[in-house]
């Protein structure tokens, strides 16, 4: 007879939260979950899942928790905060932050997780609303591998691959380095699209060229073929990746780089967050730019 199955509890049903928590109940993971908007908890209750009180209670009763929420200063919240995890988690348990945070705030929640004898592993995820939902997110690990072993059925239940990044901080780390190319690669692709097509040349040749070179990706058939439609549905709001974009720059003076083209995108998803896109998708940046270009 297999051994049954950790007990999961899942903290944050926005967005990104909601599908992972219905795939760990499509794995058949005992789920508890609990959200601040208490509404959102519904449709998972209705796949299987308890609804816990507190953040405090959801972790006293579960092996592994799991955090997704959109600020760091909503995980510090929702951890070290009253009725906050650390209150309630138990020796031995696990702590996986799935957000995305600057690495400091992740060591941080560590240290306070090994106060209380238990793990932690710092895991964002690579993928919007479509791979939570089919579960082919891409999971960046920080952390120790025994514990990144014991979590691994979870994580294999919400994505297709796990990278082991290294220790604490890491996966972090790899999660900023992986937004900072698409948001250069969306601010790019708006200003070459805008170029073209204010030059009169059709915005299928442009695409056409890039699918045809090196440039050659995916993104391209999927967001810049929505940017081409200007079709800014959210599957990963601008403001999230202007919060990314500032978290990049409190990385770069921690480890004292020098990322001026990244500081100059922050700035234009800034000006964007406050120009109305904030809710937009963030390859909304386009219609920012054809804004400023006087369309």
């Amino acid at each position: 007879m297999s051994e049954p199955k950790p007990r999961i509890g899942f903290l944050g049903l926005g967005t990104m939260g909601t599908p992972m928590a219905s795939n760990l109940l499509k794995a058949k993971f005992p789920v508890t979950v609990w959200n601040r908007t208490i509404a959102k908890a519904e449709p998972l209750k209705a796949l299987g899942a308890t609804v816990g009180e507190s953040a405090a209670q959801v972790a006293s009763d579960a092996e592994i928790i799991v955090t997704m929420v959109s600020q760091p200063k909503d995980v510090e919240q929702v951890v070290l905060g009253p009725n906050g995890v650390a209150q309630g988690i138990k020796a031995g348990s696990v702590l996986i932050d799935m957000s995305t945070v600057s690495p400091s705030t992740s060591r941080k929640l560590s240290s306070a997780m090994a106060t209380k004898g238990a793990e932690f592993l710092d895991a964002p995820v690579v993928g919007s609303k479509g791979p939570a939902t089919d579960g082919s997110l891409v999971i960046l690990v920080g952390g120790s591998s025994s514990t990144l072993d014991r979590c691994r059925p979870l994580f294999e239940a919400m994505g297709k691959t796990i990278i082991h990044a290294g220790d604490v901080g890491k996966g972090s780390v790899l999660k900023l380095a992986t937004n900072l190319m698409l948001a250069h690669l969306a601010a790019g692709f708006a200003e070459g699209l805008l170029m073209v097509q204010r030059s009169g040349v059709d915005a299928k040749r442009y695409l056409e060229v890039l699918e045809a070179s090196t440039f050659k990706s995916p993104w391209f058939q999927t967001k810049g073929v929505g940017m081409i439609k200007r079709d800014f549905s959210t599957h990963f709001a601008l403001k999230h990746m202007y919060k990314d974009a500032r978290l990049m720059g409190v990385l770069a003076i921690d480890e004292k780089l020098k990322l001026p083209v990244t500081k100059a995108i922050e700035q234009l998803f800034a000006q964007a967050d406050a120009g109305g896109k904030s809710e937009l998708d963030y390859s909304a940046i386009l219609g920012f730019l054809e804004e400023q270009s006087g369309r």
